[in-house]
C-alpha cells in the first residue's frame, strides 16, 4: 500500500460518511410510508431510496479499491486510478446531496414531512 491508496481511501471514507449522515438525517424526517422521490417521477420505499446511492458508491468504490491495490506504486495506473477514487468520491457525495435535497424538497411541498 502506498500513500496514493492511502489518500484514496480517505477521500472514499469521507464521501460515504457524508452521505450517511445527510440519510442518516433525512431518515428522521421522512415518515415511514411515504414514497420517497427518485430521477424520473420514480418513487420508492424511504429505506431504498435513502441508500441507493451510498450503496451504489460502495459498489464503485470497492472495484476502485481492488483496481488500485493490483496498482504498482507511482506508476502511471496508480495516479489514474488516484484521480478517478478522488473524483468519484467527490461526485457521488454531491449527488448524493442534490438528490436528497431535492427530494427533500418535493416531499416538503406535498406536505409529507415530519416538522
Amino acid at each position: 500500500m502506498n500513500v496514493l491508496g492511502i489518500v484514496g481511501d480517505a477521500l472514499w471514507i469521507l464521501s460515504l460518511s457524508i452521505q450517511a449522515a445527510a440519510s442518516r438525517a433525512a431518515w428522521g424526517r421522512i415518515p415511514p410510508g411515504a414514497a420517497t422521490p427518485l430521477a424520473l417521477g420514480l418513487r420508492a420505499p424511504r429505506a431504498v431510496a435513502l441508500c441507493l446511492i451510498p450503496g451504489v458508491a460502495v459498489a464503485v468504490g470497492a472495484v476502485l479499491l481492488l483496481l488500485s491495490r493490483n496498482a504498482a506504486p507511482w506508476s502511471d495506473q496508480a495516479w489514474l486510478l488516484f484521480g478517478l477514487r478522488a473524483t468519484g468520491a467527490a461526485l457521488f457525495a454531491l449527488a448524493h446531496l442534490t438528490w436528497l435535497t431535492r427530494a427533500l424538497a418535493q416531499l416538503a411541498r406535498e406536505g409529507a414531512l415530519k416538522p
